[in-house]
């Protein structure tokens, strides 16, 4: 591990979070083409990547650059379609993991230490982070803070790298603490200005963790950069899972709402806006959704699961989905003869302490590539699962 790239992580993590430029470097347009899918790559002592039905296939896309736009904070408007020129590179849920994070992105090939210090090295590659960065480890801000300066370093190259909101994002901004660790509420304490014994007070840890994640505070304007739906290229990318009845509701009014909210303003009435149902609702929305990820599916459930997946990427335009929010005890793996990867592997240690995967979509001679990557070693001594995976 790098010790000098951890360290310089965790002073960053200790800082408020706030006017880190965040805007979308991409716009969207489509074409198709035939392609075939590399079979997953492995490396020594790598648990398998994919399971049955996963020799997938996955539509080419053609890619542009794109100009990068600009807009004042108080006009922010959340990405929902963005268009890579390089790789694209799928990230599943981190939960407060710092080590884990940093072992999935030099898994990716796109962040390397100089000098102790955090460098992006993925070129116009787009990173896409499914989402549950906070809760069940130490380091959320810390992780947060991490993938903001590679996205600034990204930029310069044509590149991005992008979060999405989650269960547990959405969890914290409405004030639901109870899957936050000690380390996380002190982490939040410490961003906060706290120091000596207030450092110490419990209950001052969690007043200040309201204040850095209620509407409004910090880290909820952190957060509200971040999109619940993001479409790069023809990929669909969601927490748990995008609905035929989400994209009917409208997937950039969607982000921009649940963006609204965790800024904390105001409405024309003056009232406070509330986070849409269907992106944070209830078991079937954006953020909580689990039709796709059952990892044993019957096959009544393939069924229902790959027709609605289909009505789904034919109301979007796009070839396939790619989520997090399950974790898989086998592995990344694919359903739906591809058209859907799950990519929550449980690599935090306050999860499954599994192994990192990362998802990698690259072109070869014209013909889109899918792989999974998969760390040859634990990052960090393997310990017991928790118990509350989810």
């Amino acid at each position: 591990m790098h010790t000098g790239l951890l360290r310089s992580c965790l002073e960053a993590k200790a800082a408020c979070c706030h006017g880190v430029s965040h805007r979308p470097l991409f716009t969207s347009t489509r074409t198709q083409a035939r392609v075939r899918v590399e079979p997953p790559r492995r490396l020594t002592h790598a648990r398998p990547a994919s399971r049955r039905g996963c020799s997938c296939h996955v539509h080419t896309v053609q890619t542009e650059r794109k100009q990068a736009t600009s807009a004042a904070p108080a006009a922010y408007v959340v990405p929902t379609h963005v268009r890579a020129t390089g790789r694209i590179v799928a990230i599943g849920d981190i939960h407060g993991d710092l080590r884990k994070a940093i072992s999935s992105l030099e898994l990716a090939q796109v962040l390397q230490e100089v000098n102790g210090q955090v460098r992006w090295a993925g070129g116009d590659t787009v990173v896409v982070q499914l989402g549950d960065v906070l809760d069940r480890g130490d380091s959320e801000i810390g992780v947060v803070m991490l993938l903001r300066e590679l996205h600034k370093q990204a930029q310069a190259e044509g590149g991005a790298v992008y979060m999405l909101n989650g269960n547990h994002e959405s969890l914290n901004v409405s004030g639901n603490f109870r899957y936050a660790t000690p380390g996380g509420f002190r982490e939040s304490a410490l961003a906060a200005g706290l120091r000596g014994d207030d450092l110490l007070n419990a209950d001052k840890q969690k007043q200040a963790r309201h204040r850095m994640y209620t509407p409004g505070g910090p880290m909820a304007r952190e957060l509200a950069k971040n999109p619940t739906v993001l479409i790069v290229n023809d990929t669909l990318f969601a927490h748990g899972g995008v609905l035929k009845r989400h994209v009917q509701y409208g997937l950039e009014r969607m982000n921009q709402e649940v963006s609204l909210w965790m800024r904390g303003l105001h409405n024309a009435d003056g009232s406070r806006p509330t986070p849409p149902f269907f992106a944070t609702g209830d078991a079937s929305s954006v953020m909580w959704n689990r039709m796709y990820s059952k990892e044993a599916f019957t096959p009544y459930d393939r069924f229902c699961a790959c027709r609605q997946l289909k009505a789904t990427l034919e109301a979007t335009g796009a070839r396939h989905m790619i989520i997090g929010h399950t974790p898989q005890l086998t592995g990344a793996n694919c359903e739906c003869n591809g058209h859907v990867w799950r990519m929550d592997v449980g690599m935090s240690g306050g999860v499954l302490n599994a192994l990192p995967q990362v998802l990698e979509i690259y072109k070869v001679h014209g013909e889109t590539m899918v792989r999974v990557v998969t760390a040859a070693a634990p990052c960090i001594p393997r310990q017991q699962a928790a118990r509350n995976i989810f």
